[in-house]
Parts: structure tokens; sequence; C-alpha cells
């Protein structure tokens, strides 16, 4: 078969798939839609190693699999792609920002924490650039990931640093220091200084998020935030200060009304006592 027979052919059989896959109206089976990709490799892998055919079937395959939450397979062959697209040079910044966000993602997915930081970062670059179409709010979102992927990849002091700096501007972006998005980022903040051993600065991050809950009228936030103020105070050996957090969050869940949150919260703060009678 000619080149040029190849290349017509290839076109025909993958725009079917793929208009298939992007439809949102459209049923496939996902085992179905892999293996009709694969069938048509070769015919890619014809028209050349670094050929934009190949670039666009391998990048079809890793959505699917992402869709089947199959991101050990898809990962390798999105990263792939993503090469040959990066050599051909044809992306837009739209498009840079999408695909290494997608590829970031898919690396959360499979734990493969230093692959998402990367390519989490190279998504937030392009974000900032001309011709990208992404939100203040979408772009702060890219950068809350990065911080969580620091975080579980261990580099935890790196964390710390990149959610202090985010959520300072995370603040000014919102216009306030009382914005419920915030609530998550000093969490992150708490969870960072905590596995740094500097228990004291997690303790002030607590306190920041249960003021923050407080304004809000937030119960969500605030018995959470109790709790974990309250798990950090026992294994700090502050039991007095552990026993009066965790009877406030009975008092705040019995006034709620919730009997459900009321059950958790006593049930919580039992095992509390009964862990203290166990070290007596």
């Amino acid at each position: 078969m000619a080149f040029t027979d190849s290349a017509q052919e290839f076109a025909r059989r993958f725009n079917q798939l793929l208009d298939t896959v992007y439809d949102a109206d459209a049923m496939f089976s996902g085992s179905a839609m892999s293996a009709d990709l694969a069938a048509l490799r070769p015919l890619a892998e014809s028209l050349g190693a670094e050929s934009p055919e190949l670039a666009q079937l391998l990048w079809l395959q890793f959505v699917v699999y992402s869709k089947r939450q199959m991101d050990d397979e898809g990962l390798p062959l999105g990263l792939r792609a993503l090469a040959i697209r990066s050599v051909l040079g044809d992306l837009s910044t739209a498009e840079r920002c999408q695909k290494h966000y997608a590829i970031g993602e898919s690396a959360l997915q499979s734990e493969e924490y230093d692959t998402a930081i990367e390519h989490l970062r190279q998504s937030a670059h392009w974000a900032d650039q001309e011709g990208a179409t992404l939100s203040a709010d979408q772009k702060l979102g890219i950068r809350e990931e990065i911080g969580y992927a620091l975080h579980e990849a261990g580099r935890f002091a790196e964390a710390l640093a990149h959610n202090q700096q985010l959520l300072a501007d995370a603040r000014q972006v919102f216009g306030s220091d009382t914005d419920q998005r915030l609530a998550g980022l000093v969490n992150n903040l708490a969870q960072n200084a905590y596995e740094l051993g500097e228990h004291a600065q997690a303790q002030g991050y607590l306190q920041q998020r249960l003021a923050l809950g407080q304004a809000l009228k937030d119960d969500g936030i605030v018995l959470d935030t109790l709790f974990q103020q309250g798990v950090l105070a026992h294994e700090t050996g502050d039991g007095a200060l552990a026993r009066s957090l965790l009877t406030q969050r009975v008092a705040i869940a019995r006034a709620s009304g919730d009997q459900d949150l009321l059950e958790e919260a006593e049930a919580t703060l039992a095992e509390l006592a009964e862990r203290e009678q166990q070290s007596k």
C-alpha cells in the first residue's frame, strides 16, 4: 500500500474511533475500543515512528485507558504521544496546557508522583502564557494538585513552601481571607508541617482553619479541624487539650441535630478515653 493510501486508510478508520470516544452521547465498550485502537497501531507505525498519525493514535489509547481507570497501562502511551507532538512542534499553548495536565492527572492515579509533578508544573507554566484559556481559579487548582503530588512524593519541605505561596496567591485572587476554598489549602499546610515534625506550626495552621470554619459557620470544617487538633494534641502528650477539643466536637454535633454526627463525635471521644486508660 502506498504511503498516501496508508495515511488515508488510517484517517478513515481512526476518525471513526475518535468520534465515538469524544461523543458525549456515544456508548461503547472500553475493552473493545482498546482492541480496535491496538489493531490500528501497525498501520500508524508504518507511517513513521514520529508521525502525527502515531501520536494521535497513542493519545487516544491513553484517553481510553484513562476512562477505563487503567492509568498504569495508559500513562506510557500518553507520555510517548506527547513526546512525538513536542518534536513535531504542532501543539498550541492551550493544547500544551491541557495535555500536560492530563498526563499529570494520570500519573497521580498511577502514584507516579515525580512524573505528576513534572507535568503539572508544565501545565501551570503553559496556563500562564498568552493563548491559554484557564481562569485564575483553574490555575490555582493546578497548583494545588502540584502541592498534593509533592506531599505524596514525600517532598514535604517543597510542599510546604509551595503551598505557603499558593495560599498567599489564593487569598489575593479570591479577595478574601474567609473564602471556603481556602480551607483545603490551609489543611494541606497543616499536613505538610506535621510530616516535617513541626507540630506547633501544624497546630497554628489548624487554628487558622478552625477560625475560617467558624467565620463561615461551616460545621463540616469545624468538626474536622477539631478532630485533627485533638489527634495532634493527643500525639504530643497534651491529653487535657485533646479531651477539651473532642468534647467541643460533641457539643457542636449535638447542637446540629444530626444524629450520625453526634454518634461519630461521641465514639471518637470514647476512643480517646480508652486510649488514655490503656496508656496509664
